[in-house]
């Protein structure tokens, strides 16, 4: 992995990372993976640094900071490619330097972006970064686990990852952040609006020619609010494409007239049947303060009519329900409500906003997240918490029923445990919950996941070993 010279990128005017992270150093850091010859694929890792965050010193003509960082890739043990081991694949150390004209002018919205490539073989790693102590500055790490997909399947069409990106345009090969006739500026944070209205992204596409006897296929691309599945109206394109291999995929959502929140963009490969090919999802987030969500009437349906009829009681329960699936807007709404009327209200809409079936006689949602939350109740609930406050019934509530479930409760060296899953989670693509009895009181804990927010344990093999 070789380090290349760091570009300074404005990207956004807002100051969101600086104040989300509290590090001592503002850093994103991002990752994709595509398609890049037999028995391998290409690993890219998008770093940004926020510029005000850094020390400089005066150089004559320019102010220069420097930031040593050191990275480390090693394979996930069960999902490491065959023959491999959990030794480290890429070990790199590099120091970053960053000059500016002025640091007066800097502000949290100013960005300093870092590509790095490697080929690796597909499978399951642990990636860790780390930034050494200095005078002033104590050591800084972040660890994310990532899949490396094998992007070859034989009469299968795939879609890399999906790079958001600040800018693309067409460029040449020497340039900074050059694919394929393409500079393609990433933006690790993920986060769009202010400044930053346009939502650019690239992908590719593998084995169309392979999958589909046609010319062409049609492109469908759009966004979806985190929660709802459904495309927001005015955030969907179909476009004809001509079958390649591979076929570059570009394009850009302005996203101006958003409100702040959690959104995910969808690629999806249809063929002329309009069945998916194959599809890929990548999450990103909006920040537009002067953009205010509409509010939907509450009072008609058969969401109202329903909460209308419950008890302050149960309508504390259904809240509680309501909030393993709930957003972090949502969440914090729920502790402003003044009354009972309001929480009722709040439930109505909150049910509403994820109803897709169209049928106003019945609620799909909500009917589905109560058949499984009465699947929880008849095999996770405890003699003291609930089937939602256990953590088996907590993922199965908010991530739906898994693809496999794999019990192993008998095991002379490892502690019983379950591992699940899912093949395509929307925004995750394939994801992995493991579930441990540390006590033997048949209360499984999750003690690993490959799921963004979910807790994280690199070494859970381990762990599991009594």
């Amino acid at each position: 992995m070789t380090p290349r010279t760091l570009v300074a990128l404005v990207a956004l005017g807002l100051g969101w990372g600086a104040a989300a992270q509290e590090l001592p150093v503002d850093l994103d850091l991002d990752h994709a993976a595509f398609h890049y010859g037999d028995g391998e694929s290409l690993l890219e890792l998008y770093l940004s640094v926020g510029a005000a965050s850094l020390d400089y010193r005066d150089e004559e003509t320019q102010f220069v900071a420097a930031l040593p960082v050191a990275f480390a890739l090693r394979p996930v043990a069960a999902g490491a490619p065959d023959g491999a081991s959990d030794d480290v694949v890429v070990s790199e150390e590099a120091e970053l330097r960053f000059a500016v004209a002025d640091t007066t002018a800097l502000g949290d919205g100013q960005y300093f972006v870092e590509l790095f490539r490697m080929a690796v073989p597909p499978g399951e790693y642990d990636l860790d970064l780390t930034v050494p102590p200095e005078e002033g500055r104590d050591e800084l790490r972040l660890s994310v686990e990532l899949t490396v997909p094998a992007f070859a399947q034989a009469g299968r069409a795939t879609v890399s990852d999906v790079t958001l990106a600040s800018s693309v345009r067409q460029g040449e090969a020497e340039a900074r952040f050059y694919k394929n006739g393409l500079i393609v500026v990433p933006n690790p944070g993920g986060l769009f609006g202010g400044d930053q209205s346009q939502v650019y992204y690239y992908a590719e596409a593998y084995g169309l020619p392979e999958a589909t006897d046609r010319e062409a296929y049609t492109l469908f691309s759009f966004l979806s609010e985190s929660g709802r599945p459904e495309p927001i109206e005015g955030f969907q394109r179909r476009t004809a494409r001509a079958v390649r291999a591979p076929d570059v995929l570009v394009g850009g959502f302005d996203v101006a007239a958003l409100p702040s929140g959690s959104y995910f963009l969808h690629l999806v490969l249809l063929d002329d049947n309009n069945e998916a090919l194959a599809e890929q999802t990548k999450r990103f987030f909006i920040f537009n303060p002067g953009v205010e969500r509409p509010t939907v009437a509450v009072d008609e349906g058969i969401e109202s009519s329903l909460y209308a009829v419950m008890g302050e009681e149960e309508i504390e329960d259904n809240l509680r329900h309501a909030r393993v699936i709930a957003t972090q807007q949502e969440i914090a709404q729920m502790r402003r409500l003044p009354d009972v009327d309001a929480k009722r209200s709040f439930l109505a809409e909150f049910w509403r906003r994820r109803d897709t079936d169209g049928n106003p006689n019945e609620n799909e949602a909500r009917r589905s997240f109560y058949e499984r939350l009465r699947y929880a109740e008849d095999r996770y609930a405890t003699a003291f918490l609930e089937a939602y406050e256990v953590d088996r019934g907590r993922i199965l509530l908010r991530y739906g029923y898994p693809s496999e479930v794999d019990p192993r409760p008998f095991s002379a060296e490892l502690l019983p445990h379950e591992i699940w899953t899912y093949e395509n989670l929307p925004g995750q693509g394939r994801a992995l919950f493991v579930f441990a009895d540390r006590d033997g009181t048949d209360e499984y804990e999750l003690i690993h996941s490959t799921v963004t927010g979910e807790v994280s344990l690199p070494n859970w093999e381990q762990q599991l070993r009594q």
